[in-house]
């Protein structure tokens, strides 16, 4: 089962690798050598073999020195994060997020387009993609990319890391992606589902809780983060609630399928059957649910209930101490709190006793977060940098080593 989580900061062993010194000195602003020498009960000699690569490489640097009240100044070592960037491509069914952020996770700049990832051609969406992300860094000549985080709405496979065969993506799985980002950005890689990408990017704003995250918008997804790691499931469908069964004769899904709950819930389901009465597009619901328009609420009151009934299910299993809802349809807070109540309605009070339920804190930023969040744990890792530090020049596996500087 596929499980991701944060870089483990745990205390090294004697003996351990400049990837795993790197891990500790990024769990805190500064350190002197020191304080390293006491964390870790290395030798000095040890210490300073495990240091001398990171130095080379950029990724540490001397940042001066602790102030000393007699006797030499300590000097101060940190991890040099200041030219490092993650690119993101956060791709909904019908909009995409381009962002440039450090990695620590503070967005830079970003670029949203429109697109509809179900009707345009693979190749097409992905040349979009790729056009926004150059518009991005072309500008930006000291900093350096470090690698990529992919959010899709599909599956997305553990062998190739490629979305799985999904109607909402035709075509994807035959994509080269990686190959096509390459040919700008030979750095690593990472690509996760858009609704659980967003749920860890909440997560990040309750690191304490088991957090259930909601992507409800044009469709609906879920992701469980449970002690900072986010459950992908064996085939990396895990969250897929939209296609839940709720009935035999209901309406038709997008799927193929009748009775799904996407089909009564899923904001095309929801623009479906409010085009009579004029809603244009999901802002447009949005506008009028907030101006207290009737026909609008009854629709979102039932399709909170159906998806209140299926979160519900998930509670009982997983008993999370928050459930984040977001997306258009899910930060709405009419929804929030009838999908609140209808969690409570149907699931026992030891379940729900300390649940908070909340929209997003992120807002359309969250996809984003938990991207930056997952490619900073592929390229800083200490596995990662013990094989980047080994990498051959030119290698993805090299991406996050510092080039050198221009004469």
């Amino acid at each position: 089962m596929q499980l991701r989580s944060s870089p483990n900061t745990s205390r090294p062993t004697v003996g351990a690798t400049p990837g795993h010194v790197l891990e500790l000195v990024r769990s805190r602003p500064a350190w002197t050598r020191q304080q390293l020498l006491t964390a870790t009960g290395m030798s000095r000699p040890t210490l300073q073999d495990r240091l001398a690569p990171l130095f080379a490489s950029g990724l540490i640097y001397s940042a001066g020195f602790e102030a000393s009240e007699g006797g030499r100044p300590a000097e101060l070592i940190r991890f040099d994060d200041r030219h490092l960037v993650i690119l993101t491509l956060d791709v909904g069914h019908t909009h995409a997020r381009v962002g440039i952020s450090t990695v620590r996770g503070q967005v830079l700049r970003f670029r949203d387009s429109r697109l509809d990832v179900t009707r345009t051609p693979p190749p097409a969406v992905l040349n979009t993609l790729i056009g926004l992300a150059a518009e991005l860094t072309v500008d930006a000549p000291d900093e350096r990319v470090a690698g990529i985080g992919i959010g899709l709405p599909g599956p997305i496979s553990l062998v190739t890391g490629l979305p799985g065969q999904t109607t909402t993506l035709p075509g994807w799985e035959h994509l080269p992606i990686f190959d096509l980002l390459r040919e700008r950005w030979n750095v690593p890689m990472v690509t996760e589902n858009d609704a659980r990408a967003l749920a860890l990017g909440e997560a990040t704003r309750h690191p304490e809780s088991t957090v259930l995250g909601l992507k409800w918008a044009h469709g609906i997804g879920a992701g469980l983060i449970i002690n900072n790691r986010s459950l992908g499931g064996d085939d990396g469908a895990a969250g897929d609630i939209g296609h839940v069964k709720l009935s035999r004769g209901g309406p038709e899904c997008r799927c193929g399928r009748r009775g799904c709950l996407a089909a009564y819930a899923s904001g095309h389901a929801l623009l479906a059957r409010l085009a009579p009465v004029g809603v244009r597009d999901l802002d447009h619901l949005a506008e009028l649910a907030n101006a207290g328009d009737r026909k609008v609420r009854a629709a979102l009151d039932g399709a909170a209930r159906r998806v209140g009934t299926v979160l519900a299910a998930l509670i009982a299993l997983a008993n999370p101490r928050t459930l984040v809802l977001g997306g258009t349809i899910g930060t709405l807070p009419r929804v929030v709190d009838a999908v609140a109540a209808r969690v409570r309605e149907v699931t026992l009070s030891r379940s729900v006793e300390s649940l908070q339920v909340l929209p997003s804190q992120l807002g359309p930023s969250a996809g984003t977060a938990g991207l930056v969040h997952l490619v900073v744990e592929r390229v800083l890792s200490a596995e990662a940098v013990d094989r980047s530090l080994a990498a051959e020049p030119g290698s993805p596996h090299a991406a996050i080593i510092r080039a050198p500087e221009k004469p």
